[in-house]
């Protein structure tokens, strides 16, 4: 068994093809088909399942698939550990969530790029189920997700903490208006799995409030254009909502502390070596998310921002 076969087993079942997986590679797609037989003879096991648009994994595959991509990691960093360990460098696998990207990692993964450039970044956005899988499974170095959680295969550290609100059309100026047409209202979330979600689902629970019907959305800026245009209502950062384009349009609503206050979390892997590049990254990143709380606006000012604006433009109107 060689390294290269694992490289091509992993980079099948990644992309669901050998043509996809064969330029994914740089290689022809005859020869990722010959060394993927090799391995299933040498392991007396079938590892795909071959059908007409793709293959899938075996049961086989599946449990094989979690060792190659250890034994590849493991490959990395060794490599790594052999460098200079006072200049990060090296492959920097981040997962993070959509919000998270959106608003608070830029400033970060910019200030980074600027000051190490030697770190080959690459950086995936998903749910916060998702990523946690992706940790555990070795496919990412570490990730940004919402809320601890109980798993004794990760190290967990908190990075900065949100506040959570609810957000709706402009039409609701409260949020008791809005809890007694909640009925009728869509919820705009993003797929199963994602934290803020289920935190907005645990409140609907205890507050006995039974929505309409949910919209999933693939991206930050659809669902607050959903809302903006009165669609239905999501829950957020405040940060995210504040940053955004469409705040005008939308009104922020307070929710209960135990909703409201949530942490912002990186994990990673404990077998999972702690490399420059990702002591640097962390680094940077409470320094990052530390000044950002220094300069925010208060949610009081912020509101009286945008009621002081509505007065302008009242009597703009008159």
């Amino acid at each position: 068994m060689e390294l290269r076969h694992l490289k091509m087993f992993c980079a099948v079942a990644e992309n669901g093809s050998f043509t996809a997986a064969a330029e994914k590679i740089h290689n022809v797609q005859s020869n990722v088909t010959m060394r993927i037989k090799e391995l299933e003879t040498e392991l007396s096991q079938q590892l795909f399942i071959r059908q007409k648009n793709g293959v899938v994994l075996t049961s086989a595959g599946q449990v094989f698939l979690g060792y190659a991509q250890r034994i590849l990691q493991l490959t990395d960093e060794s490599r790594n550990a052999l460098l200079d360990n006072a200049s990060p460098r090296g492959l920097l696998r981040l997962g993070s969530m959509e919000t998270t990207a959106a608003i608070r990692l830029p400033k970060v993964l910019a200030r980074y790029h600027e000051r190490f450039p030697q770190v080959q970044l690459s950086l995936m956005t998903g749910t916060t189920n998702e990523l946690i899988k992706a940790v555990e499974c070795h496919r990412l170095d570490g990730a940004f997700v919402g809320g601890f959680h109980q798993s004794a295969t990760l190290h967990q550290e908190e990075i900065f903490r949100e506040e959570l609100v609810l957000v709706s059309g402009r039409d609701f100026a409260s949020l008791a208006a809005l809890a007694n047409q909640m009925s009728g209202l869509t919820v705009l979330a993003f797929r199963t799995g994602c934290f803020y979600r289920s935190t907005l689902e645990h409140w609907f629970y205890q507050a006995g409030i039974i929505p309409g019907q949910v919209m999933e959305l693939g991206t930050l800026d659809g669902i607050m254009s959903c809302v903006a245009a009165g669609m239905g209502v999501t829950l957020l950062p405040r940060s995210v909502v504040d940053g955004h384009g469409t705040r005008p349009a939308v009104h922020c609503h307070e929710l209960p502390l135990e909703f409201a206050q949530v942490k912002t979390v990186f994990i990673r892997n404990k077998d999972t070596l702690v490399t420059p590049a990702l002591t640097a990254l962390l680094d940077l990143s409470h320094e990052q998310f530390a000044i950002d709380e220094a300069v925010a606006p208060s949610p009081v000012d912020g509101d009286m921002l945008h009621a002081t604006q509505a007065c302008v433009d009242t009597a703009q109107v008159h």
